[in-house]
């Protein structure tokens, strides 16, 4: 079991063991699974009704397309410095690190990154 800790109206806590809280906090038990669901990110603690509820499709779509969103801007972020070493040796003139195949790879890996940001 599970304890959502509320005060004046807002959630302040999640606790694994029974709170000995404050009269001004009030204590709603919930499930193992309902705590999981709220860690996840899908449902949340619905004050009014006291529940575990599961956010509607189109905030969870909103919330995977941000972590997707994210996921991929740490790609572009991540390979930035490659992109730039080898345009860098390539203007010296030396010989780069990434072959004409990889830098053309991760140019098309990069780009179709780019694209699935929404």
């Amino acid at each position: 079991m599970h304890y959502v800790c509320i005060e004046n109206n807002e959630v302040i806590g999640i606790l694994g063991y029974e709170p000995n809280v404050p009269l001004s906090v009030s204590v709603q038990q919930i499930t193992d699974e309902q705590n999981l669901q709220m860690q996840s990110g899908t449902h949340y603690f619905d004050i009014p009704s006291r529940t575990v509820v599961a956010f509607p499709g189109l905030v969870q779509e909103q919330r995977n397309q941000e972590l997707a969103n994210g996921q991929e801007r740490e790609f572009l972020n991540s390979t930035d410095w490659k992109v730039m070493r080898h345009i860098r040796q390539k203007a010296l003139g030396i010989p780069t690190s990434l072959s004409d195949a990889e830098y053309i790879t991760l140019e098309q890996q990069r780009q179709a990154a780019a694209a699935r940001i929404v």
